[in-house]
């Protein structure tokens, strides 16, 4: 059934003309993982052939530090030799994760354990580490480098925490840049830790080469927010970073109903993507998609214990964010369908396929919404009836919520002060405007 969303957001940049994401200037990317379908023939090459297929031109490849170094001063290069051979044969440029943290674990030998990140003896370890790769992968083209997976979810709000691990940033960066010149460096954070903690990004940032982003949009009982967030992400990062390109290391959305979603709001979620990734193609370098196949129950009991985590919607979110299903030989879900076709659109493959916008930029009617800033009171002027409203903070946090809006004034007495993004419904569909709060 052909379904059809009218969906514009307004961002506050003006210069922010509709360009596109082009193969010249951009990359789709896919988790492929190491996780299969139930069918054990149909492993990493089949899924691999997906992602290629669709138009991938990057493909990350995750270790953690405890993964190389198995036991203080002890290395398994396996999984390096095979990178170094699998990769390069296939023409295929790779994203490289080598973490000492990874979201709320750290992952260093442990003699380390009780090292802080700033100990030369930590740093030295590391750049060890480095040298040790370099040797294994002389025939890898390493489109970059990434010191760390979702690392604010460890550090938390510790200022002392932030500046130890930026001192261990910096030197190890140095330290890479000498092994592989002209590779670019970044580190990856959460969406939600780049807004909460930015001045602590900001400054571990001051020397990364891209914006390493981790982007689930979730709810804190792990229900999926609006597909509008991809756009809102968007326009928050590039406000924060506007001389940086970013990059998506980790970009998905769950299809379980647990979570509140289903196969049609993944499509949806990927349709949105696009839409707003290509007023941003300038800014947005990269965005890798969280992953191919779902997850078996034993990958998922997996992560419940690395994380010591075992809140059921979690696990449903981890066990459904693939493009794919996992019982037997795996079925393509409808997000993966519409990830091919938004790629085909923008030329990054020629595949036969049967593909229906998903999105509309449809002239609607005049909303104007002052004064900005705003202090006390909001007001709207539109000459089109607002149904409804949503005022989120840029962590797709609802503060207000009017179902059955009347008149044309918002109080704000109780909205700290800030920047929000203001969701308005009318019978032409969905408008948003950026809203400062002081």
């Amino acid at each position: 059934m052909q379904r059809t969303l009218y969906l514009v957001l307004f961002f506050t940049l003006s210069s922010a003309l509709r360009t596109q994401v082009t193969p010249g200037n951009n990359v789709i990317a896919v988790d492929v993982s190491t996780y299969h379908v139930e069918n054990s023939s149909i492993g990493y090459d089949v899924a691999f052939q997906t992602g290629v297929e669709l138009g991938m031109t990057e493909v990350g490849v995750f270790f953690n530090w405890t993964m190389i170094e198995v036991q203080p001063g002890v290395f398994d290069y396996n999984l390096l030799d095979i990178v170094n051979l699998y990769y390069p044969a296939q023409g295929i440029d790779v994203d490289l994760n080598l973490n000492p943290i990874n979201t709320n674990v750290l992952e260093v030998p442990s003699d380390l354990a009780n090292i802080n990140f700033d100990d030369p003896l930590m740093i030295a370890r590391y750049n060890a580490l480095l040298d040790s790769v370099k040797l294994h992968l002389p025939d890898v083209s390493l489109s970059s480098l990434v010191i760390g997976s979702e690392i604010g979810a460890y550090l938390g709000n510790d200022q002392e925490a932030w500046m130890k691990y930026k001192t261990f940033y910096d030197s190890t960066s140095t330290h890479a840049r000498s092994l592989w010149p002209g590779i670019k460096i970044a580190v990856e954070l959460q969406y939600p830790d780049l807004i909460n903690y930015n001045d602590y990004a900001q400054d571990l940032n001051e020397n990364s080469d891209y914006i390493g982003v981790s982007f689930y949009p979730m709810n804190a009982d792990f229900t999926v927010q609006p597909d509008y967030m991809s756009g809102i992400s968007m326009d928050t990062l590039v406000d924060l970073y506007p001389d940086k390109l970013i990059n998506y290391y980790q970009y998905g959305y769950p299809t379980s109903a647990l979570c509140g979603s289903s196969e049609q709001l993944q499509a949806d979620f990927i349709a949105s993507t696009f839409f707003y990734w290509d007023y941003f193609a300038s800014h947005i370098r990269m965005i890798d998609f969280t992953w191919i196949n779902d997850l078996d129950q034993a990958a998922v009991d997996f992560y419940a214990d690395y994380y010591g985590f075992d809140d059921p919607t979690f696990l449903e979110f981890l066990r459904t964010i693939g493009l794919r299903t996992w019982e037997g030989d795996g079925t393509d879900k409808l997000g993966l369908e519409q990830l091919r076709c938004e790629a085909r659109s923008r030329g990054f493959n020629t595949l036969d396929l049967d593909c229906i916008s998903a999105i509309h930029d449809e002239e609607m009617g005049e909303i104007s919404v002052y004064p900005i800033p705003a202090h006390d009171d909001l007001y709207l002027l539109s000459d089109e009836e607002i149904l409804s409203l949503t005022l989120l903070d840029l962590c797709g946090r609802t503060m207000i919520q009017n179902t059955q809006y009347t008149g044309n004034r918002i109080s704000l007495s109780d909205i700290p002060a800030g920047i929000y993004l203001i969701i308005m419904t009318t019978a032409n569909g969905l408008r948003s405007e950026r809203v400062v709060v002081e």
